[in-house]
């Protein structure tokens, strides 16, 4: 009897697909979640309607800090009490032990003039010199004239890297703009 001929056997051959599918699936579950961009603050980077994947990744002093430069989401709790609807997708500007500051429409990091990769620089109001502490990270939407979602937000201020829900992975909708994020 050759090694295909058993029933039982042929059965689990033919199913063995399907298992993995959904083992993929609950794996990618654990990992990755859809998040919907709502409003225009995070201009021109991400705009209204946008569909991200986030991984779920945890932040604290003890494990690791997100890199600046870096699209997180923050939790929703903080996000209600802040006035958004939903999540707020915000940009990682600086870290524990970095000096933050805005004066004069320019962003300061340890008194250099901050700019992320794409170029985004600046930033209405002002914010005083303060040096981020244990959990603190201090974040920025990328259109910086909505200071709503972000760190120059008293109700958001510094935020504690706990209150991190994950790192924005890529964009899959639209289509034509399916791109990966996570060194933008």
């Amino acid at each position: 009897m050759g090694r295909y001929d058993n029933p039982a056997e042929q059965e689990r051959k033919r199913f063995r697909p399907y298992r993995s599918a959904i083992v993929l699936a609950i794996i990618l579950f654990l990992i990755c979640a859809p998040e919907v961009q709502n409003g225009n603050y995070m201009d021109p980077t991400i705009t209204d309607g946008q569909v991200l994947v986030v991984s779920k990744s945890r932040y604290s002093a003890k494990r690791k800090a997100p890199k600046p430069d870096r699209l997180i989401i923050l939790k929703k709790p903080l996000s209600l009490e802040a006035g958004a609807d939903d999540n707020i997708i915000a940009r990682v500007i600086a870290v524990p032990g970095d000096t933050v500051e805005i004066k004069n429409g320019k962003v300061l990091v340890n008194d250099e003039e901050y700019v992320t990769k794409g170029g985004i620089k600046g930033a209405k109001g002002s914010f005083k010199s303060t040096r981020l502490e244990g959990n603190e990270v201090f974040l920025l939407s990328d259109n910086r004239k909505v200071k709503k979602y972000d760190s120059r937000n008293p109700d958001i201020g510094l935020v504690d890297m706990r209150q991190i829900k994950g790192n924005v992975l890529f964009r899959i909708w639209p289509l034509n703009k399916f791109a990966g994020m996570s060194d933008k």
